[in-house]
Protein backbone atom coordinates (compact mmCIF):
# COMPACT_ATOMS: atom_id res chain seq x y z
CA UNK A 1 0.00 0.00 0.00
CA UNK A 2 1.20 3.68 -0.61
CA UNK A 3 2.28 6.10 1.91
CA UNK A 4 0.42 9.44 1.63
CA UNK A 5 1.16 13.07 2.78
CA UNK A 6 -1.43 14.98 4.80
CA UNK A 7 -1.40 18.27 5.75
CA UNK A 8 -3.88 20.30 8.44
CA UNK A 9 -4.85 23.55 6.79
CA UNK A 10 -5.94 24.89 10.24
CA UNK A 11 -2.66 23.79 12.55
CA UNK A 12 0.20 22.94 9.26
CA UNK A 13 0.89 19.87 10.98
CA UNK A 14 2.06 17.43 8.58
CA UNK A 15 1.71 13.47 8.65
CA UNK A 16 1.97 10.60 6.64
CA UNK A 17 -0.43 7.47 6.44
CA UNK A 18 -0.13 4.75 4.78
CA UNK A 19 -3.97 3.42 3.26
CA UNK A 20 -5.55 1.67 0.19
CA UNK A 21 -6.21 4.43 -2.79
CA UNK A 22 -9.98 2.46 -2.45
CA UNK A 23 -9.91 4.06 0.95
CA UNK A 24 -11.11 7.82 1.85
CA UNK A 25 -8.26 9.85 2.94
CA UNK A 26 -8.53 10.90 6.71
CA UNK A 27 -10.48 14.39 7.15
CA UNK A 28 -9.40 14.78 11.12
CA UNK A 29 -5.91 16.14 11.94
CA UNK A 30 -4.18 14.31 14.72
CA UNK A 31 -3.16 16.89 16.02
CA UNK A 32 -5.69 19.21 16.60
CA UNK A 33 -8.74 17.37 16.04
CA UNK A 34 -10.06 19.42 13.58
CA UNK A 35 -11.70 18.39 10.15
CA UNK A 36 -9.29 20.35 8.20
CA UNK A 37 -6.74 17.57 6.98
CA UNK A 38 -6.10 17.38 3.28
CA UNK A 39 -3.82 14.56 1.72
CA UNK A 40 -1.16 16.32 -0.39
CA UNK A 41 0.34 15.82 -3.71
CA UNK A 42 3.99 15.26 -4.31
CA UNK A 43 6.51 13.21 -6.22
CA UNK A 44 8.30 11.65 -3.30
CA UNK A 45 11.65 13.31 -4.02
CA UNK A 46 13.37 13.70 -0.90
CA UNK A 47 15.25 17.03 -0.63
CA UNK A 48 17.36 19.30 1.41
CA UNK A 49 16.41 22.87 1.71
CA UNK A 50 18.85 25.83 3.27
CA UNK A 51 17.08 28.08 4.09
CA UNK A 52 18.99 32.05 5.45
CA UNK A 53 18.42 34.99 6.38
CA UNK A 54 14.73 36.10 7.66
CA UNK A 55 13.44 32.94 6.06
CA UNK A 56 15.64 31.05 8.34
CA UNK A 57 14.54 33.55 11.22
CA UNK A 58 11.05 33.08 10.19
CA UNK A 59 11.58 29.54 10.79
CA UNK A 60 12.97 28.94 13.60
CA UNK A 61 10.23 31.28 15.08
CA UNK A 62 7.32 28.97 13.30
CA UNK A 63 9.18 26.10 14.37
CA UNK A 64 9.45 27.52 18.21
CA UNK A 65 5.95 28.47 18.37
CA UNK A 66 4.83 24.74 17.73
CA UNK A 67 7.08 23.42 19.90
CA UNK A 68 6.22 25.62 23.31
CA UNK A 69 2.14 24.50 22.10
CA UNK A 70 2.90 21.04 22.52
CA UNK A 71 5.10 21.74 25.23
CA UNK A 72 1.72 22.97 27.17
CA UNK A 73 0.10 20.16 25.69
CA UNK A 74 1.76 17.16 27.06
CA UNK A 75 3.49 16.29 30.11
CA UNK A 76 5.84 14.20 28.27
CA UNK A 77 6.93 17.07 25.72
CA UNK A 78 7.31 19.60 28.90
CA UNK A 79 9.44 17.06 30.82
CA UNK A 80 11.66 16.24 28.03
CA UNK A 81 12.06 20.06 26.99
CA UNK A 82 13.19 20.79 31.00
CA UNK A 83 15.34 17.55 31.71
CA UNK A 84 14.32 14.85 34.08
CA UNK A 85 16.10 16.32 36.67
CA UNK A 86 14.72 20.02 36.73
CA UNK A 87 11.28 18.78 35.89
CA UNK A 88 11.70 16.69 39.24
CA UNK A 89 12.96 19.77 40.80
CA UNK A 90 9.73 21.67 39.75
CA UNK A 91 7.16 19.43 40.73
CA UNK A 92 8.96 18.71 43.77
CA UNK A 93 8.21 22.16 44.55
CA UNK A 94 4.47 22.39 43.28
CA UNK A 95 3.33 19.40 45.61
CA UNK A 96 4.96 20.89 48.57
CA UNK A 97 3.27 23.71 47.51
CA UNK A 98 -0.09 21.79 47.58
CA UNK A 99 0.64 20.33 50.93
CA UNK A 100 1.03 23.93 52.34
CA UNK A 101 5.31 23.20 53.33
Amino acid sequence: MPDYEHMCETCKHEWEATYSIKVDPPTICPACNEPTAKRLISLNVRGVVELTGQDLVDKVKSDAKVLKQDMHKSEKVYANMLGETKYQELQTKIDRRKRGG
